[in-house]
């Protein structure tokens, strides 16, 4: 009896566990858990996935650590094996410069980063010390098939030097360092850049830019004409804002450079006067000065300052790459750069650089009116153009022309110091004048903001809807939520 009645209450206890398993309580309680288990099994599995594939986005405003496509073209044509040493202690890499480099060789199975500790590897050090002074630590050495190069952890960053005691980083340089030095390692070549001297020009080594050319693979010299022809070996000519005009003598030469296929960069404002020889060169390939001082009288086109220009960009490849990632550049006492009416069929010329319709060029210097005036000429005002000419009977070999109304373009501006974007023009400009575009998108990426720039129609809109719209619909939202409540 006992084991039938144990039988029989057992029976009761299944048949009550399986009727409690049809309520609608643990029936949806056992899909919510089944739901969760699944989730969880689905979070997992997702997580092994991501970290097989490690997907990032680079939400940075100036994209810090995404490579440009410049960098990309370049690394697709890099066919031979290239290391990249990364000089650090264990455990005390630079992860930003780490993260950037990790991405060429994410991209190009034929280049490979090594880290290395330089105390533990001394006679790696001596092999690439060519001053016999050390290599710092944080250093980049890159090796390939034509040569080595060693890049500084100082060259890595643009750091604005004006306050010695408290230097401020005002750019990130890793792929613009990196990617100019696989440009060497692979091809061996660096072309030669002559500055022009002899006028009362600011010769570019005082300006601190020697050392910026050459870490742009280019060979920086300086030059005078008044004895000589322009070298056989110049990749291109720069005269940066002459006090003095140059003689017959120097026209000749520059001209007969540039008839040859000769690259010439000019940039002069109103402190050059007027250069009857400087002109004549640029009048044989279509482009005069036009003289004066540009004032822009929109304040979203200047830096509080109306003769501080922040010009607009055209579409030229000098210039697309600043206007995508937009880098200002700010000129200042910057002079017109007109066309003439009379030039040659075969020149190609393009503007680079234009005021706003708001600004005026003030060709009398004596007049201190604050508005426009009968002898001034109204803007936009074009401020840079930039000129090519194919050579007759030379297939492919070309005259090139960059000419700027600035000559302070590589000078401090005040305040705020060396302008990242003025470097990023000049050296543009370089790389498009010896016909290197894979060099032109590849700059250092900003960390100065400058004030924002608003149209005056921005300015309205902007201030109806902070200072009317926004506060309104709060007020209307919370009346209407008040009145229901009242009449519950």
């Amino acid at each position: 009896m006992k084991i039938k009645n144990l039988s029989v209450k057992n029976m009761n206890l299944k048949t009550l566990f399986l009727e409690s398993l049809q309520t609608k309580r643990v029936r949806y309680g056992g899909y919510a858990a089944l739901l969760t288990l699944s989730l969880v099994i689905g979070l997992m599995l997702l997580n092994l996935i991501l970290q097989q594939f490690s997907p990032q986005i680079d939400l940075t405003r100036n994209k810090l650590f995404s490579l440009s496509e410049q960098t990309l073209k370049v690394l697709e044509g890099i066919k031979s094996p290239v290391t990249i040493y990364g000089l650090w202690e264990p455990g005390k890499e630079s992860r930003q410069v780490k993260e950037v480099l990790d991405k060429y060789v994410a991209k190009n199975k034929n280049i490979r980063l090594e880290v290395v500790d330089p105390d533990k590897n001394p006679g790696l050090i001596a092999k690439y010390d060519k001053t016999k002074k050390g290599i710092e630590k944080g250093s980049l050495i890159i090796e390939g098939e034509k040569g080595f190069k060693v890049i500084p952890q100082v060259d890595l960053y643009e750091i604005n030097w004006m306050n010695f005691q408290n230097p401020e980083i005002t750019g990130f340089s890793v792929e613009k360092r990196v990617t100019g030095t696989l440009l060497y390692v692979t091809s061996g070549t660096t072309p030669v850049i002559y500055d022009l001297t002899g006028h009362k020009e600011k010769a570019l080594f005082d300006l601190q830019m020697k050392p910026v050319i050459e870490r742009e693979n280019f060979t920086y010299k300086q030059l005078t004409l008044l004895q000589s022809d322009v070298p056989e070996d110049a990749g291109l000519l720069v005269i940066n804002n002459p006090k003095q005009d140059l003689t017959p003598a120097e026209r000749d030469r520059i001209l007969s450079y540039l008839q040859k296929g000769g690259r010439l960069l000019v940039m002069a404002d109103f402190q050059s006067g007027n250069p009857k020889n400087l002109k004549e060169i640029l009048a044989s390939y279509g482009v005069d000065f036009d003289f004066g001082v540009v004032v822009e009288m929109n304040k979203s086109y200047n830096t509080g300052n109306p003769f501080h220009v922040i010009p607009e960009f055209s579409l030229h490849e000098i210039v697309r790459p600043l206007k995508e990632n937009n880098v200002p550049v700010v000129l200042q006492f910057a002079q017109g750069v007109k066309t003439l009416e009379l030039k040659r069929r075969t020149i190609e010329m393009e503007p680079l650089l234009t005021s706003s319709k708001d600004s005026f060029l003030r060709v009398d210097l004596n007049n201190n009116s604050p508005s426009l005036s009968a002898t001034d000429k109204k803007g936009p005002i074009t401020l840079g153009f930039a000129i090519k000419e194919p050579i007759e009977g030379k297939e492919g070999k070309e005259t090139r022309i960059v000419v700027l109304g600035s000559g302070t373009l590589l000078e401090p501006l005040g305040l705020f110091g060396q302008i990242q974007g003025n470097f990023d023009l000049f050296m543009n400009a370089l790389t498009w004048l010896q016909d290197r575009p894979e060099s032109i998108s590849v700059r250092s990426k900003s960390l100065i903001t400058l004030p924002m720039r608003l149209s005056g129609l921005q300015v309205i809109i902007f201030g109806l809807l902070f200072t009317a719209i926004i506060p309104i619909s709060l007020f209307a939202s919370g009346l209407i939520v008040w009145l229901k409540r009242r009449h519950l």
